[in-house]
């Protein structure tokens, strides 16, 4: 079975890091691959890729860490900041390395692949585009906003988003993995700037919809202040569908968030997403399958999707569906 992430930020990691688990422990081995934006521009990654024009890497460095062997070294030390000299405070020892092997090969899915040797990676970590991109938002109240890290703080629901260059190619491999997966899986991540920029991508979405896979969507936990304010889960699948519109599940949590979890949240402008009866509803009118599970990681300061929990979900339905269509093959091959 093959199973592709596609995401960035925080979000995808989980998911990752808890298919690779259950995997070691799978009696049934799977192949796992994640596709993952390369707009980001804040922080470390946003001043590298200034400096050497090249597609961002913090997000390519945050799932190679999540596939990395158990208790590797090295892929601590990839997640090291510097604080010290001033000339490196800020910057990942993983977002250097990737930035030197750009520079080396002149080719990002090259470095991506020569840093996913190094750290002798249990999946595969794909960019979804080698060309450095710049998400594009335009919100309700009229305004453009550039820069990914840019678009939530316009305070303002957006209307759709797009790149500075339209259509940029999909990187090596990222068209063919898709065609072939069992499953495809999009979030958890930020709607508008971890998930949607992947399917920004020439050829991206036709691979998904060609693709006999199931296709997944992790609805978040949590609003995105300035991206997602007072998205409902049906809001988060409405506007997901109309750059995809081909989903089969949604994912939902179905276990309460602590009050004092959801009122440091909601100091910062977000609030747990709503999945309601209405709007589980809404959803299936949608042409989407909701499904709830307790998917919440219980004892955490944060609200966060439980690896283990997502992992098995995502897995079990992805059995089910090729359980399913086999049946179907069979049938269909009797009559």
């Amino acid at each position: 079975m093959k199973i592709v992430g596609i995401g960035g930020g925080t979000g995808l990691p989980v998911l990752l890091r808890g298919l690779l688990e259950l995997r070691d422990d799978s009696w049934e081995p799977f192949d796992i691959t994640a596709i993952v934006t390369v707009a980001d521009n804040g922080g470390s990654t946003g001043a590298l890729r200034e400096a050497f024009d090249m597609p961002a890497m913090g997000d390519i460095r945050k799932c190679m860490i999540a596939l990395a062997p158990e208790n590797s070294v090295f892929s601590s030390v990839c997640a090291h900041r510097f604080d010290n000299p001033e000339s490196f405070a800020g910057h990942s020892l993983g977002n250097l390395i990737l930035s030197a092997l750009y520079q080396i090969s002149g080719n990002f899915s090259a470095a991506v692949r020569q840093a996913s040797e190094l750290l002798n990676l249990e999946g595969r970590v794909l960019p979804s585009t080698d060309v450095p991109v710049t998400l594009c938002a335009l919100h309700e109240d009229g305004r453009i906003i550039r820069g990914e890290s840019n678009i939530p703080r316009a305070g303002c629901r957006i209307g759709r988003v797009w790149f500075d260059i339209q259509n940029p190619p999909a990187a090596p491999g990222v068209l063919d993995v898709l065609k072939d997966a069992d499953a495809i899986v999009l979030g958890p991540g930020s709607l508008y700037t971890s998930i949607v920029p992947n399917l920004l991508v020439a050829g991206v979405v036709g691979a998904i919809q060609s693709s006999t896979a199931i296709k997944i969507y992790v609805s978040n936990l949590m609003t995105q202040a300035g991206e997602t304010d007072g998205y409902s889960a049906d809001d988060h699948v409405s506007a997901l569908l109309q750059y995809l519109p081909a989903i089969d599940v949604c994912l939902l949590n179905s276990s309460g968030i602590g009050m004092g979890v959801a009122e440091r949240y909601l100091m910062k402008g977000s609030e747990v997403v709503s999945g309601t009866a209405e709007s589980e509803d809404r959803i299936r009118r949608c042409g989407v399958l909701p499904v709830a599970a307790p998917l919440l990681k219980g004892g955490e300061i944060k609200a966060r999707h439980d690896p283990a929990m997502l992992a098995r979900l995502v897995v079990s339905l992805a059995r089910g569906f090729a359980g399913a269509h086999e049946l179907i093959g069979v049938e269909g091959n009797g009559r």
